[in-house]
């Protein structure tokens, strides 16, 4: 798209000869008008989108330094170049008063021209580009986005939609997603696929997605999708993409991106990352003998020692990972394996509370070998010899309190109380939960946010002081948080406090 140019000159000679060095400089750049006294210019710019400007200081009627005024005043979208045969301070001090680009002198340089339409094309290309990701994070978010004079509104426009999602749920408190997606550069690998100017990558409502929108024109097909996929390498997450081809409009982005995220849910698979063409109808899945197969795994268990059973429980991913199966379908499949153990041998923990470590392990590790690692423990505490009893768990629980305690302004998570505790991080979740009602990671957060509180009673620190004292690098990620707990941003308890 050209860019628009608005000449204010009132001499003519000079007028036909600025609006062709202009258009003769920079290919795209484009004279819409040229006018020759001030207050038509002021009427043209209240009527017309313009991008630039090139106005000269001594004009008939309303002169320059009026029409630099108006448009700062009224905050008019609009890139404003000074003209002049003079050197006067006044008018270098007036276009710098207004925020001109430049002030150039009559008759124009070449070299000068070219050199400053450069410069301005590069500030307006990055300007068009923030709008058009602030918009699509509008949309996004569900938010009614208007056009005004001082937008560049695109005709129909639409897009195809790529919903990005690592692992499974966010569990805000245990991965940095923000880190990991850097790490990841979505932006980098897709621009592989995709020229950079025909698609925008915006932030999902969830911290563990992104969305890519595609220009029409340019969309992608199914073996470059797969080529991206394949270069996102992390390990120890899943990354699931499902990708919306038909054209969306910007009114319909919002509804879109929900389909998309219920379909990843639904459809995203276990242990593998993967590309999924979106279908109203979902794809379906051929899980034909795999319960049997189960069936089989588990009347094999009836007179096995524990050790014996944990080797029936790798053979069970196996089951998994041979042929795509859906996490949905994984998890379901991997809790009947468990509650039917139940069955015929005696556990030391009810099978409801064991459903939910079961449900945090699946949400949070993401290979064979961690799964095994996890389940290898949580299978022999449940139907082991138990080694523990109520009071050793007692005393590692306060341990941990203590340690979150001490360290809650640091970087914690459920690896590192591993780490620390020498239990498998499930184990150290459900012990910790059953002695104070909160995982380790939900009584972090409470005792940051308790923190926070007190500090920003205090009035004396900048919220983004606060965040980076209580453990949290990003401040709008802090206030995020703040928010969901207390019900207020930290700017409203200030107020309220006050």
């Amino acid at each position: 798209m050209k860019i628009r140019v608005l000449v204010v000159e009132d001499e003519p000679p000079i007028q036909r000869s600025i609006c062709q060095k202009i258009e003769e400089s920079n290919e795209n750049f484009k004279v819409i008008a040229a006018i020759d006294n001030g207050k038509d210019a002021i009427q043209y710019l209240i009527e017309h989108p313009v991008d630039v400007m090139f106005v000269d200081m001594n004009l008939p009627i309303v002169s320059g330094k009026e029409i630099l005024k108006f448009c700062y005043s009224e905050k008019l979208p609009v890139l404003p170049v000074v003209l002049s045969g003079y050197t006067d301070f006044e008018y270098v001090k007036c276009a710098v008063a207004n925020h001109a680009v430049d002030y150039l002198l009559k008759p124009l340089n070449s070299q000068e021209l070219t050199i400053l339409l450069q410069k301005i094309e590069a500030r307006i290309r990055k300007q068009q580009q923030e709008e058009k990701v602030q918009n699509l994070t509008d949309a996004v978010k569900g938010l009614h986005t208007l056009q005004t004079k001082e937008t560049r509104p695109e005709m129909d426009p639409s897009y195809s939609m790529l919903l990005v999602t690592l692992g499974a749920c966010p569990y805000e408190n245990e991965r940095n997603y923000r880190e990991l997606f850097e790490k990841l550069d979505l932006g980098g690998n897709f621009s592989q696929i995709v020229p950079k100017e025909n698609f925008w990558l915006v932030n999902g409502k969830n911290i563990n997605e992104k969305i890519i929108f595609v220009r029409r024109d340019r969309v992608p097909d199914i073996n470059h999708l797969n080529q991206f996929v394949r270069s996102l390498k992390f390990p120890g997450l899943t990354i699931t993409v499902v990708f919306y081809k038909e054209a969306v409009k910007m009114t319909d982005i919002f509804a879109t991106y929900h389909l998309l995220q219920k379909y990843a849910r639904e459809h995203m698979i276990f242990l593998k990352n993967s590309v999924l063409i979106y279908s109203p109808e979902g794809f379906k899945p051929d899980f034909t003998g795999l319960r049997e197969k189960i069936d089989s795994l588990i009347l094999q268990c009836n007179n096995m020692s524990i050790n014996n059973i944990t080797g029936s429980f790798a053979d069970l991913l196996h089951l998994f990972t041979v042929r795509p199966v859906t996490q949905k379908e994984a998890v379901r499949n991997i809790k009947y394996f468990v509650s039917e153990l139940y069955k015929v041998h005696q556990g030391h923990r009810g099978f409801f509370e064991v459903e939910e470590d079961i449900q945090f392990i699946l949400e949070n590790y993401y290979t064979e070998e961690e799964l095994l690692k996890e389940f290898d423990f949580l299978l022999k505490d449940i139907f082991g010899i138990e080694v523990y009893d109520s009071r050793d768990k007692k005393l590692i629980a306060v341990k941990m309190k203590n340690y979150l305690d001490e360290k809650f302004r640091t970087n914690v998570t459920n690896q590192l109380l591993a780490a620390s505790f020498g239990f498998v991080p499930s184990y150290l979740v459900s012990i910790f939960k059953a002695c104070y009602g909160l995982t380790p990671m939900d009584y972090l957060v409470t005792k940051r946010i308790d923190e926070a509180k007190i500090l920003l009673a205090d009035g004396s620190l900048k919220i983004k002081d606060i965040a980076s004292g209580v453990g949290y690098e990003d401040s709008l990620y802090f206030s995020k948080v703040f928010k969901k707990f207390t019900g207020v941003s930290p700017k409203e308890y200030v107020k309220s406090n006050k």
